[in-house]
């Protein structure tokens, strides 16, 4: 392999991750407007996952860069308000906060408690045909 053709290969890889990078960072500005704009405090804005490689804090939060550029997210503080008892509440106080979440999905932890809820009711039940049957009866 000649010398230019090493140069052009990594620059070509240069340019995607830094394609990447940006493609990423900008998902994950949508998710950071929206949420100031909701009055959600957001302590961290990162792109990408490992250890830090440079971040600077610009008023209440902590803007990065880090090691993997395969993601990036977002740290929301203050999305559901605490209950009486102190713990969190499943709905907001907002009604437009309220449209956003009930036009989210269903938690993955809340599906398998029901899904398993379900399966020990139809296991109770002594039933040949659900238990056999792969799918919903």
């Amino acid at each position: 392999m000649s010398l230019t053709s090493i140069l052009l290969t990594v620059l070509g890889i240069a340019v995607f991750v830094v394609g990447l990078l940006f493609s990423i960072a900008w998902h994950e500005l949508g998710h950071l407007s929206t949420a100031k704009m909701f009055g959600i405090r957001v302590p961290q804005y990162m792109v990408g996952f490992g250890p830090t490689i440079w971040s600077k804090k610009k008023g209440d939060t902590e803007y990065g860069i880090k090691a993997i550029p395969a993601g990036g997210y977002i740290r929301m503080i203050g999305m559901f308000p605490p209950g009486p008892d102190g713990r969190l509440e499943a709905r907001s106080t907002s009604p437009w906060r309220g449209m956003i979440e009930d036009a989210a999905p269903p938690p993955t932890r809340s599906w398998s408690r029901a899904t398993r809820s379900a399966s020990s009711t139809r296991a109770s039940r002594g039933s040949a045909s659900s238990s056999c049957s792969p799918g919903p009866s």
